[in-house]
């Protein structure tokens, strides 16, 4: 929120704002940033229970749910149940987050 009301940066973001040399990011359209450390995917259709996943290059992902990390540039896939939704910190940042989302 600081970065918002000093800079203007919005708080929820396309993947390419924060990574515009990964050329994979301009087409993703059911991804965002919530600032610029949190990466959520939601479940976008009624029964789905898992769904793929790109992380961008250029920074190394941990699932906030599991504690399990990834190298960016590559898509996983992900389990999300009705009461979980994917969610992916940037860099080791908001570590504390792990197993409260």
């Amino acid at each position: 929120m600081k970065e918002a009301h000093e800079k203007g940066a919005p708080v929820m973001r396309p993947l390419f704002y924060e990574f515009q040399k990964d050329d994979k990011v301009w087409d993703i359209k059911d991804e965002y940033l919530y600032g610029p450390d949190l990466l959520v995917a939601p479940i976008l259709y009624e029964g789905t229970v898992s769904r793929e996943v790109y992380l961008p290059e250029g920074a190394r992902w941990t699932d906030a749910r599991t504690g399990r990390f990834f190298e960016g540039g590559q898509t996983i896939y992900v389990e999300a149940q009705l009461s979980t939704i994917p969610v992916f910190l940037r860099d080791g940042k908001q570590e504390y987050l792990i197993g409260k989302i």
